[in-house]
């Protein structure tokens, strides 16, 4: 078949010898200082002309191009894949694609591909021409805006947004899957006294290594800081499950980092099935990191199983949070009981322990056991703390004006959270309540459990030697059910211990347990602090701690927690403790 003569006509002008004809050749000028590389095709896909920017591509030149496929040049696959295009285009249609191409030298290039007839002027279509557009770079920005958006940067493995994805995949198609959440248990800690770059290290060893483990699941993703989830498609098979979930736990047991360091790690491991009742995967996702909740919950290094109790359980405390906050905002639903603290040989009015509590509106008095925790957990325990500072503050102040003249003022014992330890201004907040409120510092005695000032016992110290200097009383709350150090124990700043309530109620049961209270005495006096004995129940309690020359008691023998207006009844008047029963 013989070419068209416009067809040739046009190449002839286009290829490079000077046509006469102005307007020809300022369009071939055109055409090849363009960097979109463009192609005249005859309608056997053959070329007919080419610009600089598309023979370049191709590594060759117009007169070799010239009735060659692009084939011949850059392989049959790239031949195959445009001729749906091309015949689209002698069809009459244009036609737009994208994709990567191999040029002559190597070099991968993503461009876009533009099929359009080439019509002459009866309206014929006599070829049609090839517009190829490099889009590298704009792909590539893609492809890294993509993995920032979907995928760790630390780990390379997917994100909580490809986790996510992928569950909405599954949910679409109707296939059931569930979802293990896999938490490093202390690993903030280990950031913070290793490094970053040590945690970093850590992260990949354990992405790589679970990767090589993971046969089961589909998809590995970090979701937190310090927390995996894994992807398994189809049927829950639990005991294969829990089988793989152990071979994980084992790859976090050995875990180390690039550089050869080791470090003991475990994992609180929370699994959810997927449900008719999941409307979305985000509530997969909730349910899976709850049960982890929950392992964590049970001290870490186990495996918990989602159950829909769980959620009622978090959706109760998310609602007591928000009460609580509320309450603390009002002032109105909070309100400060106090304990009795007795001397014990005289039977006199010491002071008195401030204890929180929380009457709400609708569900009446909320036990501290209740709603402290849920303060801890969120960090509201710290403003909950100050506010009982402060109150307390301001009664043992009221209490001391009713004292009979010559009277020893009464102290007031208040207990001290690990938050309110951690806190760099707690010393400054103390020191703005007494200064508000008037109080004398001896009179104040902050309380604080052994676990608290032993979980960082240097900083700890540091901080009770600043209290101590303002003046306050400082006593260790709890003691013998932590884990106290007796090397620590001479240096820390204290005035007392208190003896925990399971050794007073264990003392009549055995001649050792009497023998751990009469220890803890001695070692008092040792160290020159008094002893206030809790949990005291009944008379003979109380006969036993002062035979054991306890120096001050609380309990019920004594009186429970009172309200303010009870409680100021006791001062300077009489005491129901002493009065014959």
């Amino acid at each position: 078949m013989s070419p068209d003569p416009r067809i040739s006509a046009l190449a002839d002008a286009l290829s490079g010898a000077v046509s006469g004809v102005p307007g020809l050749d300022a369009l071939r000028q055109i055409l090849d200082a363009m960097t979109v590389k463009v192609a005249l095709m005859d309608p056997n896909r053959r070329h007919i002309y080419a610009n600089r920017a598309y023979l370049e591509m191709m590594g060759t030149t117009l007169e070799t191009a010239v009735g060659t496929t692009i084939g011949d040049h850059l392989g049959p696959e790239l031949l195959r894949s445009t001729v749906a295009a091309a015949d689209r285009a002698l069809s009459g249609e244009t036609v737009q694609t994208e994709g990567w191409i191999t040029q002559a030298d190597g070099r991968q290039c993503y461009v876009t591909r533009l099929h359009a007839p080439h019509r002459v002027e009866d309206g014929s279509i006599a070829g049609y021409f090839v517009i190829l557009q490099d889009m590298t770079e704009r792909r590539q920005v893609q492809d890294d805006l993509f993995r920032l958006a979907y995928y760790d940067p630390v780990t390379g493995l997917a994100n909580r947004l490809m986790l996510l994805k992928h569950m909405a995949d599954y949910r679409s198609m109707g296939e059931p899957f569930t979802l293990v959440i896999l938490d490093i248990d202390r690993f903030a800690e280990v950031r913070s006294s290793l490094g970053q770059g040590f945690a970093n290290e850590l992260l990949d060893d354990l992405a790589q290594r679970m990767g090589a483990q993971a046969a089961s699941f589909d998809l590995i993703a970090r979701v937190s800081d310090h927390a995996f989830a894994l992807l398994a498609g189809g049927t829950c098979d639990r005991p294969a499950l829990e089988g793989a979930i152990d071979e994980l736990a084992a790859v976090v047991r050995s875990a180390r980092s690039s550089s050869g360091g080791t470090v003991f790690l475990s994992a609180s491991i929370g699994v959810a099935e997927a449900l008719p009742s999941h409307e979305r995967p985000d509530d997969v996702l909730r349910d899976a990191e709850i049960a982890t909740a929950r392992a964590r919950e049970q001290g870490g290094g186990r495996q918990a199983w989602f159950d829909p109790a769980m959620h009622a359980h978090v959706v109760e405390q998310v609602r007591m949070e928000h009460d609580l906050r509320g309450a603390l905002d009002s002032g109105s639903d909070l309100w400060v009981a106090y304990q009795p603290i007795v001397e014990m040989v005289t039977g006199g009015l010491a002071g008195f322990e401030a204890l929180m509590r929380w009457t709400h509106p609708e569900r009446g008095n909320i036990p501290p056991g209740i709603f402290i925790p849920i303060a801890e957990s969120t960090g509201l325990v710290v403003s909950l703390g100050t506010w009982v500072l402060r109150r307390a503050c301001q009664q043992i102040a009221q209490w001391q004006d009713q004292r009979e003249p010559g009277s020893a003022p009464l102290f007031m014992s208040i207990n001290l959270s690990t938050h309110q330890l951690s806190d760099p201004n707690f010393v400054q907040v103390v020191r703005d309540v007494m200064r508000e409120t008037g109080v004398e510092p001896s009179w104040i005695k902050l309380e604080l459990t052994e676990s608290a000032v032993m979980d960082k016992a240097e900083q700890s110290i540091r901080l009770l030697r600043d209290l101590r200097a303002l003046g306050i009383k400082l006593s260790i709350d709890d003691f013998g059910t932590g884990y106290s150090s007796l090397s620590y124990l001479h240096k820390l700043p204290i005035d007392s211990l208190k003896v925990d309530r399971s050794f007073v109620s264990a003392m009549h049961q055995s001649e050792e347990n009497r023998a751990i209270v009469r220890i803890i005495m001695d070692l008092a006096r040792l160290l020159g602090f008094d002893v206030i004995a809790e949990g005291i129940e009944t008379s003979a309690d109380a006969n036993l701690l002062r035979a054991l020359a306890c120096d001050y008691g609380q309990g019920y023998h004594f009186a429970r927690p009172l309200p303010p207006e009870e409680a100021g009844k006791l001062v300077g008047g009489a005491l129901p403790w002493q009065m014959p029963r």
